[in-house]
Order: C-alpha cells, then sequence, then structure tokens
C-alpha cells in the first residue's frame, strides 16, 4: 500500500509547477504612509442643514490593493447602536497626475480628479501631501490629503463660482 502511494505521488510530480518568486514593484512611499488602522473622526456640513456640523466618531483601515492603489475601510459610529460602514478605492496615477476614486460596493460611484500638487514628507512631523481636484457644475470640488506618520487627515472644500468656499467634509485620524 506505502508503494502505491509512493508511485501515485511520483507520478503526479509532472503535473506539479515550480513555484515562481514574485516580483511586484515596491508600495508607493507616499501611500505606503497611510497603510494601518487609524481612530478619529469624519466632521462634515450637514446636508440638510447647511449652518450645522456633525462629527462621527470614525475608525478606518487603509491597505494596498497595489502600489499606487489605496483602499480605505469606514466604520462611523452614527448614534447608540448605528454603525455606518464605508468603502473607499483610490488609484493614483503620479506620473500622469490623475487620480480615479471608487467610493461605494451596493451601487459604486466613480470620479476622476487632476492632481494639482504632490508635497514629499517635510517639516518636522514628516507630513506629505497630495492636492487633488475635479470641475463639477459651477466650480470645483477641491480635496487634499495629508500624511504624517501619526496622523492621517482627507479634507473636501467646495469652490463655487459666487459663493464662498466651504468645508464639506475633513476625517482627521491618528495612528493606533
Amino acid at each position: 500500500m506505502h508503494r502505491r502511494s509512493l508511485l501515485l505521488a511520483a507520478g503526479a510530480l509532472p503535473l506539479a509547477r515550480p513555484a515562481r518568486a514574485l516580483y511586484d514593484p515596491a508600495p508607493d512611499a507616499l501611500l505606503q504612509r497611510a497603510v494601518g488602522a487609524w481612530q478619529g473622526t469624519l466632521r462634515y456640513q450637514d446636508y440638510q442643514r447647511p449652518d450645522r456640523q456633525v462629527t462621527l466618531p470614525t475608525t478606518m483601515v487603509a491597505s494596498l490593493a497595489a502600489p499606487v492603489e489605496l483602499v480605505l475601510y469606514f466604520a462611523f459610529d452614527d448614534g447608540p447602536g448605528k454603525a455606518v460602514h464605508s468603502y473607499e478605492r483610490m488609484v493614483f496615477n503620479f506620473a500622469d497626475r490623475q487620480l480615479t476614486w471608487v467610493s461605494g460596493t451596493a451601487k459604486p460611484s466613480s470620479n476622476s480628479y487632476r492632481i494639482v500638487d504632490i508635497a514629499p514628507a517635510a517639516g518636522a512631523d514628516g507630513t506629505a501631501t497630495v492636492k487633488f481636484e475635479r470641475s463639477v457644475e459651477g466650480g470645483t470640488d477641491a480635496h487634499v490629503l495629508e500624511l504624517a506618520p501619526r496622523s492621517f487627515v482627507l479634507f473636501k472644500r467646495e469652490v463655487r463660482t459666487g459663493k464662498a468656499d466651504i468645508e464639506r467634509s475633513r476625517y482627521q485620524y491618528t495612528r493606533t
């Protein structure tokens, strides 16, 4: 019986493929700073009552799906027993100064942005910054992503012709 098992195993060897080493590129150094677990808040301007700011305690986990593809998972505390979840995917093309941002899973939406500025880590806190924007009817949606070793900030400003700029939302986290 033992000899039969050896013969069967030996016969299967030609079907087995040799292991191949993977040689994917290293992650983008700026985006790698975002990887990890984060704790903080989402503050946003209420759409029903524009004079009111809402702040939600939030956790976020950031990972890389590819060297320049940042994946974000958010869990928002929206009151007693109510959790809201969000999934975001940001694909950066630094060479062409483009960003594709996909939000949601059930009904995903995709937006394209132009990267207007990239500032590598600098200053005492080592903050790196990416600024990106897209044209919308009546103006611009401008975003800033700030990544430091212990902090992650992402905020959106709405710039509209003939109106005051509005900071629509601000995600602010510290590394857990």
